[in-house]
């Protein structure tokens, strides 16, 4: 399946709506780090990836972790040409 290339922001909304979804409701500290475009390594991976979050002690980093390995897959970073 073809991933769907996605500006920085749209990305970054989809990664902030589902983490807000799978997060511990305890927690209001974890937030989703920026996505950045990256040369993939390979012809599956995206083009993009995260900053490591840090440990929670409610699991958010772990409920990140599971929303990063759905969408990785989904995804890809709208590439523009440089001038």
């Amino acid at each position: 399946m073809a991933r769907s290339a996605l500006s920085a922001a749209h990305l970054y909304a989809i990664l902030d709506r589902e983490f807000r979804a799978a997060r511990s409701p305890a927690c209001t500290e974890c937030r989703v780090p920026l996505p950045y475009f990256r040369q993939p390594p390979d012809e599956v991976s995206a083009n993009w990836e995260v900053g490591t979050p840090a440990f929670c002690p409610h699991g958010c980093h772990v409920a990140f972790a599971e929303v990063l390995a759905k969408l990785w897959t989904k995804y890809d970073l709208q590439v523009t040409p440089t001038q």
